[in-house]
Parts: C-alpha cells; sequence; structure tokens
C-alpha cells in the first residue's frame, strides 16, 4: 500500500481514480483539484506518489510536475502523467519535465494498478547495511569494548555483525565471551577458495562475529579493494556492521571509512591522546562530518574540564562515558557491561550515543 496524491480538475475522473487506488489497489488516496492544490497537499501529506492531469487551468501538469522536481522536499516523489494527450510529443514532453511514467486517459484500472506496482515496490533496492567504523589511532582507549558493547545494543535494533579488523591479533571474541575458535577473517587471505558465511561466528544474543585471526598477521591483511568487497558480502548476513578498526589508517581501514554510514572516534582527556585525535581529524577530513567523537575516560580521579578537551579537539563531544568501575569487574567475568549491568553509566551512555549514530 502506498499514499498516492490525485491532481486532476475533472471531478469525475478524480472520483473514478480514487475508487480504483482505494478499493483495488488498497492505496491511500489524497485528492486535489487543480496543480496549486495538489503542491500544497504534496508538501503538507508528502505522498510516495502523484498522478497527475495535463490540462489543468492556471497550471499545466508538465508545471507541477517540474515544480516538484525542483523541491528536495518533494524531489523523490514517483510521478505518472495521466492525460488524454496521446501524441509521442506529449510523452516526450512528460518525461522531459520530470515524470518517470506516462498514460494516455482512458486507462484500463490493472494497468494504472500494474505501473503503480512497477513505480513504488518492484526493482526496489533492498536498503543498504549501516557500517559503522569505531576508530582510536592510540591504543588503550577502550575502543574494543566500546565496540563490542555497541554491536550487542544494535542488535536488539536490527541485525548486527561485529568485524574485528585488527591485524595484530584481537581481542572481540574474548570480550564477549566467546571461545577462541579457528574461523576468522585471516583464512580469507590466503585461501580464496573459503566463504565468509564458514568463518562468522554467532554470540547467544544473536549477534554475529567475523573475528580477527589470534596471531599477529604476517602479511597486511586486505587491499581497498578486496575489503569493499568483504563489506558488500557482510550486508548480506546483517543490517549494522559494527567494525573495530585497526589502529592505522591501512587500505582495509580507508575502504572501511569510505563506507561508513558514521565514523566513532574515541578519545581520551590526556596530551597525547588529544594529540593522536587531532591529527586523526586531520586525516580524515574528507569524511568529516561522518565523524561522532567520544570521549572514553578509563580512570579515576580528576580530569580536565569537557569544555576545555572540546576546545583543544576543535570538535564537540558526542558523548563522554565516565570512569565505571563495573566494567572492570565485567571484562574480569567475561561478559561484555551491557549483558551483566546494563544500568550502569557506560550502558546507559550507549543508549544515547546509538540514538545519535542512528539518526
Amino acid at each position: 500500500m502506498a499514499r498516492i496524491l490525485i491532481i486532476d480538475d475533472n471531478p469525475e475522473m478524480l472520483e473514478m481514480l480514487h475508487l480504483i487506488l482505494r478499493e483495488r489497489g488498497k492505496h491511500e488516496v489524497i485528492l486535489a483539484a487543480d496543480g496549486q492544490d495538489g503542491l500544497t497537499k504534496a508538501l503538507a501529506e508528502r505522498p510516495e506518489m502523484a498522478i497527475v492531469d495535463v490540462m489543468m487551468p492556471e497550471m499545466t501538469g508538465y508545471e507541477v510536475v517540474r515544480r516538484i522536481r525542483a523541491n528536495p522536499r518533494i524531489a523523490k516523489m514517483r510521478i505518472i502523467i495521466l492525460t488524454a494527450r496521446g501524441q509521442p510529443v506529449d510523452k516526450t514532453a512528460a518525461m522531459a519535465a520530470g515524470a518517470d511514467a506516462y498514460l494516455v486517459k482512458p486507462v484500463a484500472a490493472a494497468a494504472l494498478l500494474d505501473q503503480i506496482d512497477e513505480l513504488i515496490n518492484v526493482g526496489k533496492e533492498k536498503p543498504k547495511s549501516v557500517v559503522i567504523p569505531v576508530l582510536s589511532l592510540r591504543g588503550g582507549a577502550g575502543q574494543t569494548t566500546l565496540a563490542v558493547n555497541l554491536a550487542l545494543l544494535l542488535q536488539r535494533l536490527a541485525p548486527t555483525l561485529l568485524f574485528d579488523m585488527a591485524t595484530n591479533s584481537g581481542h572481540c571474541g574474548f570480550y564477549m565471551g566467546l571461545k577462541q575458535s579457528n574461523r576468522h577473517w585471516g583464512y580469507l587471505v590466503d585461501n580464496a577458495g573459503i566463504t565468509i558465511d564458514g568463518l562468522i561466528q554467532a554470540h547467544e544474543s544473536g549477534l554475529k562475529l567475523l573475528a580477527a585471526p589470534p596471531l599477529p598477521m604476517q602479511k597486511e591483511g586486505f587491499s581497498y579493494d578486496q575489503t569493499a568487497f568483504i563489506l558488500n558480502v557482510l550486508s548480506k548476513a546483517a543490517r549494522i556492521i559494527v567494525v573495530d578498526m585497526p589502529p592505522m589508517l591501512n587500505p582495509m581501514a580507508q575502504a572501511t571509512i569510505k563506507a561508513a554510514h558514521k565514523i566513532l572516534l574515541i578519545t581520551n582527556d590526556e596530551p597525547l591522546g588529544i594529540q593522536t585525535t587531532l591529527r586523526t581529524l586531520q586525516a580524515l577530513d574528507e569524511d568529516r562530518e561522518k565523524v561522532i567523537l567520544v570521549m572514553n575516560s578509563l580512570r579515576s580521579g580528576p580530569h580536565p574540564p569537557l569544555d576545555a578537551v572540546q576546545r583543544a579537539l576543535q570538535t564537540p563531544l558526542a558523548a563522554h562515558f565516565v570512569f565505571d568501575p563495573q566494567q572492570i569487574v565485567s571484562m574480569q567475568r567475561g561478559t561484555p557491561i551491557l549483558l551483566s549491568y546494563p544500568d550502569a553509566p557506560t550502558a546507559v551512555t550507549l543508549q544515547r550515543l546509538a540514538k545519535i549514530i542512528l539518526a
């Protein structure tokens, strides 16, 4: 079912189309008796499609289509021109104005409904997976802990996969409480015949994991194009892909950043951490609009004011993870804090952060 706006100055035609679309097509229908009324309702109601007559007083259907296409709020609406004018030049004019399809009156109900289905339903691409790299070029920022817990939280919203991209032995599986497995992406580097599906592990929460090799890699990993291909394959296994990034902007990291929906950049408030984060922001300049900056405090005691940290980084902080002693207890138990202490400050901040990432 779709919401469809019909613009036609003929009351009988409006009523007939209304009946066809509502009774036979089960669509929600909005009626407009002239071009200006149609534009007003298009902006107010945001229908998925408009069916537009050509010959109308004051504003032709072609002009209505041109104005729809010129307004970014409704420009992507599907448009069918439905007119009594059936010459080839009329079809050319309709398509030039920006219509998606052109039908001539009188039109059979089945043909009209088929055209609507084709434009709205058939050929729709499956939504691409949301790729969220979690990145810190300075070790000890708590990146893996945040990546694991974020992925577990997002799994509650949609099928999620965690890709541990470490090349010097990854720890996502350990933090998730999974036993060490021989299944990891390192096999793909030397064995072209192995499929990715056979390497994915599953957590009891439903979260999937593509683990990193347990030992440091002897090779550099994948090229930019190979990584892009792997992310595309993984998109068939999950709606959200969280990537625990390597501590370097190698080709694997660069391909992931380019594919990213948002980039979660982790910093701390120590001078060297701030300096590394500033350099990272400079390196990410082309993708700066994707960056969500997060501070993770891993020690107790006094800290610099957040305002001072933000001024130093020249970037606002989206979230601040305060020191949470329950995090240490969770790690010792081998259970992510999101599962062992769901009301802990870390878990609460994660929930706010997830809303920002997926906004």
